[in-house]
């Protein structure tokens, strides 16, 4: 970028009155000189970070580990009351839409979910904890295993077993050995393991940043891509799992009054995981953020709304998500009255939330997955401070202008069969500044373009110029198939 000096010092002149205080107002513009240059570097380092490298040896996945159907989006919940199921608990999952819990067992719970058709994955069966486990060279000698093997393994509502929920790097190889002797003695079960997100530190990771890794968000994203790539150089999964709690809230100090925000690398989590996926085979499980989160020891809590369900869903839907698990369903962590059900059975407003939301999705599905993931970007990203990390470069000709004055992801899809294409577009605006997002865009050699919005599909049509126009309400995204 280049700078007119003449014009730099007229400036400067206007605003000393001809020279008075001028080295008070030097002081000042040394400081704004200054963050320019920290903002431009970051800017570099943003574009190094932009490609994730590729892992030396990633293990490419054969897709021959499910016991279900992958051709729609899964819809899970994270975390039950096992001892409640009568009848009408076990109807409240399947009236929220959920396919599967992820959730301590027994066999009556894993009974009561037979008989309404509701998956399990497996937390703590046994007795046996899933994290903290001391590691063993045989797994063939790991007692929670031999448990699965001798008695339920056949169970039709078992879909698999939680291995460990949030590893360091260091146990991977510990891991792969419990994923492949898991895969070749339960016959297709999911051998379950959830990553870190990138707001991990570097010892939760065991992982470290590059060098020029400068600033907080960039030391994480360093470490994680290295914590990535070491997972599919030695874990065996078909898909990678992640936990990703967006919804943040703090006090201002200044004025003691709370304000919302959205976690800063929450789309490059995404991005990363999603290309480690694409490269490998692989599909992308999000774990979404319903639960009112404490941030770093302060009183308040954001409480999920239905367009904060929303946002988090068409998000991880931009990015090639094949499952959405909302956590926490019933038991699990921070604040209970923010889950979709209370300890003693009582549906919570977010309940209902979710619920619409997950209608919308179930609805979409059969079109959605029709298509796979190439990328994904983001237009006016510098807008919002959740949207500046750049993504992985992805080459999407369908859509040949794009014009907004709000900040907007659009996820790209190209057709498993045939040439059509697809993207989503989202809302990406502050979802707390409840402002709505207008785009209008240009199609190459579109027939009939269909818009899919609540899961509902209609003809978009465009204008006498050849624009086709959208606008969004708050945490809102839409699905866009076009056809030739």
């Amino acid at each position: 970028m280049e700078c007119d000096v003449s014009l730099c010092y007229n400036m400067l002149v206007q605003e000393t009155n001809g020279g008075e205080n001028m080295l008070e107002i030097i002081s000042v513009y040394y400081k704004k000189i200054t963050a320019f240059l920290v903002s431009m570097l970051m800017l570099f380092a943003t574009s190094l970070l932009g490609d994730i490298p590729r892992a030396k040896n990633p293990i490419v996945a054969e897709k021959t580990n499910y016991v279900f159907d992958t051709d729609r989006i899964l819809i899970g919940g994270y975390g039950c009351n096992i001892s409640q199921t009568d009848d009408e608990h076990m109807q409240y999952v399947v009236d929220a839409g959920i396919d599967f819990l992820v959730s301590a067992a027994n066999k009556e719970f894993l009974d009561a979910c037979a008989r309404f058709g509701i998956g399990v994955i497996a937390k703590n069966f046994g007795g046996l904890p899933t994290y903290g486990w001391t590691y063993i060279d045989r797994t063939d000698q790991c007692p929670w295993l031999t448990f699965t093997l001798e008695d339920f393994v056949d169970h039709p509502a078992l879909w698999g077993n939680d291995l460990m929920d949030e590893p360091a790097a260091d146990s991977f190889p510990y891991l792969a050995r419990m994923v492949d002797s898991y895969y070749s003695k339960t016959n297709g079960k999911i051998a379950y393991i959830n990553l870190y997100p990138s707001y991990a530190n570097e010892e939760q990771l065991g992982t470290k940043a590059d060098w020029f890794a400068f600033s907080k968000d960039y030391q994480r994203i360093s470490s994680y891509q290295k914590h990535v790539n070491a997972y599919i150089e030695t874990v065996g999964t078909d898909y990678i799992s992640v936990d990703i709690y967006p919804l943040k809230q703090r006090t201002d100090k200044a004025t003691g009054k709370p304000y919302k925000y959205c976690e800063p690398t929450w789309l490059k989590n995404l991005d990363i995981l999603a290309k480690a996926c694409r490269d490998t085979n692989r599909d992308l499980w999000v774990i979404t953020q319903v639960t009112g989160m404490p941030f770093e020891g302060d009183s308040v809590t954001r409480i999920a709304d239905e367009a904060d369900i929303r946002w988090q869903a068409y998000t991880a839907l931009s990015f090639g998500a094949k499952a959405i698990i909302h956590a926490c369903y019933q038991e699990g962590w921070w604040d209970e009255s923010s889950h979709l059900i209370t300890r003693d059975g009582q549906r919570n407003p977010v309940y209902f939330y979710v619920q619409a939301v997950n209608r919308e999705i179930k609805a979409l599905s059969d079109a959605y997955s029709d298509y796979k993931n190439i990328g994904a970007f983001v237009l006016n990203a510098y807008k919002e401070s959740h949207t500046r990390i750049a993504l992985s470069k992805v080459e999407f000709k369908a859509i040949s202008d794009l014009q907004s004055e709000d900040t907007l992801l659009v996820g790209c899809f190209e057709a498993k069969e045939g040439d059509s294409k697809a993207f989503t577009m989202v809302n990406m605006n502050e979802i707390s500044k409840n402002d709505r997002a207008d785009a209008k865009f240009k199609l190459n050699g579109a027939s009939s373009v269909t818009v899919y919005r609540a899961g509902v599909p209609s003809e978009l049509t465009p204008d006498a110029d050849g624009f086709y126009s959208l606008s969004l309400a708050p945490g809102e995204g839409v699905f866009v198939t076009v056809d030739y």
